[in-house]
């Protein structure tokens, strides 16, 4: 290996360049000259290693931080560039921090090698950051997994609640204590869920009647429906309703809908729920052919007062809610039940008029 001494009053042309082109680069640079001495130390890696620029030129390798240092006698040792090395330097007040490194070799200008250049970046703020990201979608998912369980328990509840008083009003009911038992089991599920934080239950497939689970749903809201004095309308003209899908979340998507409508009509007002079926691709993919996919329609739809313009861009996304106390997750995951069912939720709303979301599910048979 060719050796070119170090010239400290006068810096041969490639180190001046390289001084030049440094001092405006953010990422930290050092040059150790073939004698072992640091002919480039811009303020970038004065910054990164915690030392003044000028007790370091000039001065032995020695200087530098013990993990540098190394790394620079290796390279000169094994005659190899180190690349995309990690250091852990220490920093002020005793702290640490992780510094990425690759060295290089600088030729001299008449051949030869003439010094060993580092580049280095501090990645201590950077793994910061990723560490407290990590932390923040972390506890999110936990407030997220949290607020859907308690959205869907209050749901739950509120079924429980109104059935037990029917059951005290009427006596002894079969038909009342299985729905009251039904909504108990739920219950049961969404805590178990809570605590193997495993996210949303995984959808077990089969085949499933939409109008039963329909008509479960307008069950369960009976009570607060004759309790408001609300008029419901249930016209499931569907000739066919079998679709492939989950039964039980599908029900708690028509639930959260069920009782957005019967919360925002307040005191009186129209509730109605249809479904139809219809033949084309306006709400599947405009690649497939027309008259070759039937879907079924859900229709829910109140004369309450509308939903207001500002809510309606982030309508269905979690806790964006114009209710009172709201969390904002029920509509949220109403969408992604359906999603996972290949389906599709819209709404049109109009201030004044009333809300209708539509919900629309392939259909796992051909229509009639």
């Amino acid at each position: 290996m060719t050796e070119t001494p170090a010239n400290h009053d006068k810096p041969d042309s490639n180190t001046e360049f390289l001084e030049a082109l440094v001092r405006a680069a953010e990422l930290g640079v050092v040059v150790v000259d073939a004698q072992q001495r640091v002919i480039v130390f811009n303020e970038a890696a004065a910054r990164v290693t915690h030392l003044e620029a000028g007790r370091v030129l000039h001065q032995p390798v020695q200087v530098l931080p013990a993990p540098l240092q190394r790394l620079f006698q290796e390279t000169f040792a094994t005659d190899r560039p180190a690349v995309d090395r990690h250091l852990v330097l220490p920093a002020d007040g005793g702290q640490r921090q992780v510094v990425w490194v690759t060295t290089s070799w600088w030729p001299a200008e008449g051949g030869g090698r003439q010094a060993v250049l580092a580049v280095m970046q501090d990645l201590t703020a950077a793994r910061e950051l990723e560490w407290r990201a990590t932390r923040l979608q972390r506890l999110a998912s936990v407030g997220t997994l949290s607020a859907g369980v308690a959205h869907e328990i209050k749901n739950a509840l509120v079924a429980i609640k109104s059935f037990s008083d029917l059951l005290l009003e009427k006596g002894e009911d079969l038909e009342m204590a299985n729905l009251v038992g039904r909504e108990v089991s739920r219950i049961d599920s969404l805590v178990s869920q809570l605590l193997r934080f495993a996210g949303p239950a995984r959808a077990v497939f089969a085949e499933v009647k939409v109008h039963a689970s329909l008509e479960n749903c307008v069950q369960l809201i009976q009570r607060q429906v004759k309790t408001r004095k609300i008029d419901l309308a249930v016209h499931l003209e569907a000739k066919e309703d079998t679709v492939r899908g989950d039964a039980r979340q599908l029900e708690q998507a028509f639930l959260n809908l069920l009782l957005n409508a019967v919360e925002v009509l307040g005191e009186g007002g129209r509730l109605t729920v249809s479904s139809q079926v219809s033949v084309g691709t306006e709400f599947i993919s405009k690649f497939e052919p027309k008259n070759r996919r039937p879907q079924i329609q859900i229709l829910v739809c109140d004369t309450g007062p509308g939903i207001l313009p500002e809510i309606m861009p982030n309508l269905f996304k979690p806790f964006v809610s114009s209710k009172a106390g709201g969390t904002g997750l029920g509509l949220a995951i109403t969408r992604r039940i359906i999603r996972e069912h290949q389906g599709t939720v819209s709404v049109e709303t109009a201030a004044g008029r009333g809300t209708t979301f539509k919900i629309v599910l392939p259909l796992s048979h051909p229509a009639p």
